[in-house]
């Protein structure tokens, strides 16, 4: 499908866009210990790209940076079948 045949389809419906710095799976009993302060270690190391989701659907891949003093993603890569079918395998998205 094209852009201009999806524009015509859908026409201008509104999604949800986050973007992602990391996940990590966690217990109830480490998660009661956590207290202001606390520093909780995502399965992401630094520098490797966010995750940016639509409608809470992994959709591509980006850079963290900011803009006039605000934060704004660069995008770096639209995630193929491929990397799709990756990130669903390691169990951090539903499908």
């Amino acid at each position: 499908m094209d852009r201009e045949y999806i524009r015509e389809a859908y026409g201008e419906v509104l999604f949800d866009a986050f973007v992602e710095l990391g996940r990590k799976k966690v217990t109830i009993s480490e998660m009661l210990k956590w207290e202001r302060g606390s520093v909780v270690k995502l399965a992401k190391t630094s520098g490797e790209p966010v995750d940016i989701l639509i409608a809470n659907k992994p959709l591509a891949l980006g850079e963290a940076v900011v803009l006039d003093e605000r934060f704004a993603v660069r995008i770096t890569d639209i995630l193929t079948k491929d990397m799709l079918i990756a990130k669903y395998k390691d169990g951090m998205y539903d499908i």
